[in-house]
């Protein structure tokens, strides 16, 4: 295949990269969950200085009747003048209120970022 780092790319080029760029994440996918079920059978995996393993990722789901005493606990015991500061909305979540973009900016600053990405056409 046939890159261009420092010219623009041709129409052509960019199909060529891209698929082979798909081809590229295909494999990557199928060696993972490979790698995957073999860390899992026999633990952490060190090359070098990178270590594939496990992770744990932690997060906390609260009772939607608790965050309210939470947030004035977070007050009370000093942690925080402003407890709002730390709450936030997921797209997601906000879209399953079926809410208007112009109800919303009633009450936030829409942030809008791109990100590159591939999808099915």
């Amino acid at each position: 295949m046939t890159t261009a780092t420092s010219q623009q790319l041709t129409r052509e080029q960019a199909v060529e990269m891209a698929n082979e760029i798909l081809r590229l994440e295909a494999a990557l996918k199928t060696m993972k969950e490979q790698l995957k079920k073999y860390v899992e059978e026999h633990g952490d995996l060190e090359i070098g200085d990178t270590v594939w393993k496990f992770q744990e990722s932690i997060s906390w789901d609260f009772e939607s009747n608790k965050i309210k005493d939470f947030m004035k606990s977070l007050i009370i015991d000093g942690y925080t003048t402003n407890p709002y500061e730390l709450v936030s909305f997921s797209k997601a979540k906000l879209d399953k209120l079926g809410l208007e973009e112009q109800y919303l900016t009633n009450f936030a600053k829409k942030k809008v970022t791109a990100r590159f990405v591939n999808r099915k056409a």
